[in-house]
């Protein structure tokens, strides 16, 4: 068959198989005109091709093939007349009763064409979304196991600054009784009440994460714990906050995990527009309905360059590298809203990158 030549020794492209085929295809009711037209009971079995079709060529290019196949049987009514040493038949197949034997095998063969084409089109579609999905599922484990490796040496970091912390802890209530610059005191101070902060921080959304705890928030008091973060991490950074007042008593269930990841995007945002020296990040907070049920939408909209497509696909999703590094931020903030029944994605704009974060409501008055 000139389908499976081409296909084995030649190319994979659509259009030569499918032109194959359509060659095949000829052939094939040219044979079954030569041997009774028809009425031939192994017309039948062109309907092989069809399958062929969709198994190997995109849809649109097995419709052609489908089409093709119908044309050669309509065609075998009258091609054998045409044929030499055929004409001595023609006068029976053209008879009343031969004629009817015959609509009623294109019949047949157009709706067995339509049955295959229809149940091999539902079946190729079917394998290509458990093909995407165990995709997902393997890209998911992999960042698991990569989340994990990254949870486990946090952990660790934690327990070992620990320790020292204490040990600053002690120093600086020396240091509080000695005879220095006040303004020194109080900047020590205040940078370890900072750190000792950001561990407590991680040991409660440890716990929560462990006992799988949640708590409710109203989307306010979201708002100011990120503020609170931010206001540590880049205090340089300008960051615009929207929110209408009607939706700020609405109540999120999650855990303590939820802020980091919402501020992580934040920061994210941060850095895109400080390399286009715009440190100015616009957050807007509103409420939606996504199929009827309530969403907490958060848009956050940055100056910066913007996000190809190839990054679209991949941020969030796997770590990869870029000029700050392996896009871990991403990959932790896209795992924890996904844990907490959430969506996160990024488009670009004309303005920069917005990232989109949908949120389930659990109460909203």
């Amino acid at each position: 068959m000139l389908t499976l030549l081409t296909y084995k020794f030649i190319t994979h492209r659509a259009w030569p198989l499918c032109l194959a085929l359509c060659l095949d295809i000829v052939l094939g009711n040219l044979w079954v005109a030569f041997n009774g037209g028809i009425s031939n009971p192994f017309t039948s079995l062109l309907l092989i091709f069809i399958v062929i079709a969709f198994l190997l060529l995109p849809p649109t290019f097995a419709l052609i093939v489908v089409l093709i196949s119908i044309l050669g049987q309509v065609a075998q009514i009258g091609l054998p007349s045409l044929l030499p040493g055929q004409q001595s038949h023609t006068a029976h197949a053209l008879s009343d009763e031969m004629l009817k034997h015959a609509m009623g095998m294109v019949s047949g063969f157009v709706i067995a064409a339509a049955i295959i084409a229809l149940s091999m089109y539902y079946l190729k579609r079917q394998w290509f979304q458990s093909e995407k999905a165990l995709q997902n599922a393997r890209e998911r484990q992999l960042r698991d196991e990569q989340l994990l490796t990254i949870g486990a040496a946090a952990a660790q970091l934690t327990h070992d600054v620990a320790t020292p912390v204490q040990s600053l802890r002690l120093l600086n209530e020396e240091l509080q009784e000695c005879d220095i610059e006040l303004s020194l005191k109080q900047e020590f101070s205040e940078h370890l009440g900072k750190v000792e902060a950001s561990l407590e921080q991680w040991r409660d959304a440890a716990e929560d994460v462990r006992t799988r705890r949640q708590h409710n928030y109203t989307i306010g008091e979201i708002i100011t714990q990120l503020r609170q973060l931010l206001r540590i991490a880049r205090p340089d950074a300008q960051v615009n906050w929207q929110c209408p007042e009607r939706f700020k008593t609405a109540i999120i269930s999650a855990d303590r995990t939820l802020f980091p990841a919402i501020a992580n995007l934040v920061i994210n945002a941060i850095s895109a527009g400080e390399r286009s020296h715009q440190l100015v990040v616009s957050v807007q907070l509103n409420l939606t309905l996504v199929d009827a049920n309530p969403q907490l939408t958060i848009h956050i909209l940055d100056n910066g360059d913007g996000l190809s497509q190839a990054q679209q696909r991949k941020i969030g999703k796997s770590m990869t590298l870029s000029e700050n590094g392996m896009g871990i931020g991403a990959v932790i903030s896209h795992a924890t809203l996904e844990r907490l029944g959430g969506q996160v994605s990024w488009q670009s704009t004309s303005e920069g990158t917005l990232t989109l974060v949908l949120l389930p409501v659990t109460a909203y008055e």
